[in-house]
């Protein structure tokens, strides 16, 4: 194991860490959700941080309350995440500073947050997404995968074309994904 922490970042014993991770200063990471009937129970759930997952500084992980909660390989989450209990993190995605995710919120892989997005609880954001600055997702959006998003509260922009193209997903394995998405599936 390979791993860079700083020594003021906070980490639950129970905590499962990946390899050659980065972890900086006062990051917090799996201790107790934050939900009124929880709070001061015993943690039966934990933080999953696969390989190569980078937490820049200041982010908050809460370990799960019915399943682990999970940040994917490669992911690169920036200062002052705040990730609540429960959520999933598709690998490679990037959560921009100041992103607030509710609990059990599900993000597929290759998405890319903005700078203070904040995410209802129990949200899913499809695969290759893109989520514009300041935007607010709420409890009745639909994020597909390859939307660019953005507003309060969000609405479709466009396609996001560049990350698509960067993954190498052409428009038939778009159209999968979207579909899956639809059918509850897939991310």
């Amino acid at each position: 194991m390979n791993n860079t922490i700083h020594p003021s970042a906070v980490i639950h014993e129970n905590v499962i860490l990946g390899n050659n991770l980065y972890i900086g200063p006062n990051c917090t990471i799996g201790f107790p959700a934050e939900y009124k009937e929880g709070f001061g129970t015993k943690v039966d759930y934990t933080v999953e941080l696969k390989d190569n997952v980078v937490l820049t500084g200041n982010v908050t992980i809460d370990a799960g309350s019915r399943r682990n909660t999970i940040i994917g390989e490669g992911c690169f989450i920036m200062k002052a995440v705040y990730i609540a209990h429960d959520a999933i993190i598709g690998s490679h995605s990037i959560l921009s500073a100041h992103t607030c995710l509710g609990g059990h919120v599900t993000v597929g892989k290759f998405v890319n947050i903005g700078m203070g997005a904040i995410v209802h609880p129990r949200q899913r954001i499809g695969s290759y997404a893109m989520i514009g600055m300041g935007t607010i997702i709420t409890k009745k959006a639909k994020i597909l995968p390859g939307g660019i998003y953005a507003g309060n509260p969000s609405k479709e922009i466009g396609i996001n074309q560049i990350g698509l193209e960067r993954n190498k997903v052409d428009s038939l394995t778009l159209k999968q994904l979207i579909d899956n998405f639809e059918s509850n599936n897939d991310n």
